[in-house]
């Protein structure tokens, strides 16, 4: 997980390169290199095994040191990340994800130095003999852990016990002779302690409890490593304060520490601890569950392919193991904090809980050499008791997948960083078109070890290539470029992978997507996939753009389109290419050739697939209107007034304003008013409004009227009156004269007694036929209907 920093391996490597290079005089083993012809070279390959002897260990720093190799000091330590192993390094490697290691350049001879080393796991082994210009293979059992402090050097390791979850018997399982497990008195490098609220099993009766080592901080910091598995409840708050604050200060002191499940509760009230996850006991819990490894970073990728080798056999498919006794007591970790293993189904409310985390201290130092390792889940699932004594509570059979992994997670908390890394992890490419290529993309390859690294070999698959690599010898500290370019062969996702394998068969990979697509894309303002021109006046000419871009990289002919249904579609613009990204706007047409609904469908005439989905679906809507005039005709005496109904229906949901004018066919002295004559909106099923045509009489009325000569209305009322008595006494020639007396008196009140004729209107209407028009328009549909209209003159 930790990457070195970079740091130059020691001076005397520095010094021994230098005076090779110069021609100057050697030094130690330096001078036992040797120069062969052709491609041949000194070199010996080997695989690194735990100390069981059969499960291999990656990431194990292999080198022949050309100085004594310092011992350890005792106690918590907090080194510079990245600094070179003791001893001078000559030259040296880091194993690959199976173990494997070559190094080339060997000094010649016998009795040639070689240490394996991993944190404070470490072995000083001697090859007995190393021929000139040749590949030697060390024997199988010979790059192995030590077992015994007799073999080498084993982290000091505290496990205060719990009594469910054995994790001292995984230690067993790895291969560490139980005469390494003692109490803290005793010789041994695994000290047990019993837990506080649940403990497990003792060395024996005189095996001490976990407070004489939490309580002390002295007595702490004497460990490399503290293991605080489950004990089954969790701590009391009224012994956590000083123990919590010993805690903490061993972590940031270069400490590693394991815990499971309730050991949380050296965490999550243990501030700054508390901030590395969002803590959440629950109590929830499942029996087992499928897990997935966390390929995101390079040492996850590691551990991925590590469970699947053969010879740990511990997935269930790539980067997938099945996990036991399962709980829940966070929702998630906080960044740094790093998740190395998540459940594939919900638990307590949280999708995908984190099972497996790990965080470096001290938090947010530049210098962080503390680790601590956090499992949801209990390694073992038996339980123990202080009545039992190591190793009884140890179930015998091979390990378990779970032991493996934390066979696995041991010594990656116990390391000191080295592997290689390669940034980003993954990248998306977005799209290109099929046929062409995207813009390069680069990944950093780093070298995190002391040591050159050689590039073997860089590589991608599906539909990826690499533009450009300048990784070949890679110094100690320093990185190289890699550029890869998508070019995708058809539509669709694309995936694929960029494999860098280094010195040692150590492989590092990148993730790569991208989709392809064709050369160009078809917008409108509105919906990508349709062009809506709505209601239109039949026979209008509307129009409308669609934005035709290019997403290629490169030039592309403009796509052959077609069309259907009463619209039109003109390119012009375009031209007859297009360059890389240009966009450019594509004229439709539509004119409705009659009312209602018009589909169409713009598409191309091509099977490249770089036209594939240009298409977009085209509506439109022909709308009209109909005037009708009721009653259609009329009389009337020049002078008077007369009115018809005008009726406007509108087809096809026909809704424009219109403006409503008449023309009155050559009538003089006449007019038409149509009460509402703009801004009109017919509504269905018809809008109806009231047309008036006036007319103008020749003359003007001259007398008194009916208000005339009152004595002549006198005498015709008495006129009247005397012929309706005398109707009874006279004969008729008498009535006849009477009534014309009564018709006289009439006509003179009416017409007036001035003795002149009427006035002549200076403009009048004329009796006759006229044929009078209304129009109704909304500026570019017009519909007239006609009133005939008959004029009496006075």
């Amino acid at each position: 997980m930790r990457q070195y920093s970079g740091l130059l391996i020691s001076a005397v490597v520095a010094a021994s390169i230098a005076s090779s290079a110069l021609g100057q005089s050697c030094t130690g083993l330096a001078c036992q290199q040797q120069t062969c012809s052709g491609n041949q070279t000194t070199s010996i390959s080997g695989v690194v095994y735990a100390p069981n002897g059969t499960d291999p260990l990656p990431n194990i720093t292999v080198y022949v040191p050309n100085a004594p190799v310092a011992p350890f000091t005792a106690g918590v330590s907090c080194p510079q990340v990245g600094a070179p192993p003791s001893g001078s390094p000559l030259v040296g490697t880091m194993t690959g994800v199976d173990g494997s290691f070559t190094i080339g350049n060997m000094p010649v001879g016998a009795n040639i130095p070689l240490v394996i080393v991993s944190g404070r796991w470490r072995r000083q082994l001697t090859i007995s003999n190393v021929p000139a210009c040749t590949s030697t293979n060390l024997p199988a059992d010979f790059a192995v852990m030590p077992k015994n402090q007799t073999e080498g050097d084993i982290p000091k390791i505290a496990i205060a016990t719990g009594s469910v979850d054995q994790v001292e018997c995984v230690l067993r399982k790895v291969g560490i002779q139980d005469s390494e497990f003692t109490d803290a008195s005793g010789p041994g490098r695994i000290n047990l302690f019993l837990g506080n609220h649940g403990a497990g099993a003792g060395v024996n009766a005189n095996t001490p409890s976990e407070s004489s080592l939490m309580g002390s901080q002295a007595t702490l910091d004497q460990y490399d490593v503290l293991m605080l598995p489950c004990q089954g409840s969790p701590m009391l708050p009224s012994e956590q304060s000083q123990e919590l604050a010993n805690f903490r200060q061993f972590a940031d002191s270069g400490g590693r520490v394991y815990a499971s499940h309730y050991s949380y509760d050296w965490m999550y009230q243990n501030p700054p601890f508390d901030g590395v996850a969002n803590w959440l006991p629950s109590g929830n819990q499942v029996p087992s569950g499928t897990a997935t490894v966390d390929t995101s970073f390079t040492a996850g990728q590691t551990l991925s392919n590590w469970l699947q080798l053969p010879v740990i056999n511990a997935s269930i498919s790539p980067g997938q193991m099945v996990l036991n006794t399962i709980r829940l007591d966070t929702t998630g970790v906080v960044p740094p904090t790093r998740s190395w293993l998540a459940l594939n189904q919900p638990l307590g409310g949280v999708q995908n809980p984190v099972m497996q985390l790990v965080f470096d201290t001290p938090i947010a130092a530049q210098n962080q050499c503390g680790r601590v390792l956090f499992n949801e889940y209990h390694v073992e699932s038996g339980t123990s008791s202080p009545g039992m004594s190591f190793p009884a509570e140890c179930p015998a059979g091979p390990m378990t997948p779970q032991e493996k992994l934390l066979e696995y997670m041991l010594f990656e908390l116990t390391a000191d960083g080295g592997q290689p890394t390669l940034t980003p992890t993954s990248k998306d490419f977005g799209s290109a078109a099929v046929g062409f290529t995207s813009s390069a993309q680069t990944f950093t390859w780093t070298n995190n070890a002391s040591f050159p690294a050689q590039i073997s070999s860089a590589f991608v698959n599906g539909d990826f290539q690499i533009a450009s690599n300048n990784c070949t010898n890679v110094p100690a500290g320093a990185s190289c470029q890699i550029a890869v370019i998508f070019a995708p062969t058809v539509l669709g996702s694309r995936s694929g992978l960029l494999t860098v394998q280094s010195s040692g068969a150590i492989s590092v990979t990148a993730a790569l997507s991208g989709t392809g697509t064709p050369g160009f894309s078809l917008s409108s303002s509105g919906s990508s996939s349709a062009v809506a021109f709505g209601d239109q006046d039949v026979g209008y000419v509307a129009s409308q753009n669609l934005t035709l871009t290019s997403i290629a990289s490169g030039p592309l002919a403009v796509p052959p389109f077609v069309i259907s249904g009463p619209y039109s579609v003109d390119t012009s613009a375009c031209g007859s290419t297009i360059a890389a990204g240009v966009s450019c706007p594509i004229r439709i047409t539509f004119r409705a050739p009659a009312t209602g609904a018009q589909p169409g469908m713009l598409s191309v005439n091509s099977s490249n697939v770089l036209y594939s989905g240009l298409a977009a679906t085209l509506t439109g809507n022909g709308v009209d209107f109909t005037l009708a005039l009721n009653p259609v005709s009329g009389k009337v005496v020049a002078g008077n007034a007369i009115s018809t109904t005008a009726s406007i229906t509108p087809i096809a949901g026909f809704s424009f304003p219109l403006s409503v004018s008449c023309s009155l066919g050559g009538a003089v002295a006449a007019a038409c008013d149509t009460s509402a004559a703009t801004g009109i909106i017919p509504k269905s099923p018809a809008t109806t409004l009231t047309i008036n045509f006036s007319t103008t009489s020749q003359y003007t009325v001259i007398g008194y009227g009916i208000a005339g000569n009152l004595w002549l209305w006198l005498a015709g009322i008495v006129t009247t009156l005397g012929v309706v008595l005398a109707r009874y006494r006279a004969g008729s020639l008498a009535r006849a004269g009477l009534f014309s007396l009564v018709l006289l008196a009439v006509a003179l009140a009416v017409g007036g007694c001035s003795g002149k004729l009427p006035s002549q209107n200076p403009s009048y209407t004329s009796g006759g036929n006229y044929v009078i028009t209304v129009t109704a328009t909304d500026g570019f549909l017009v519909h007239s209907a006609t009133y005939k209209l008959v004029v009496a003159s006075k």
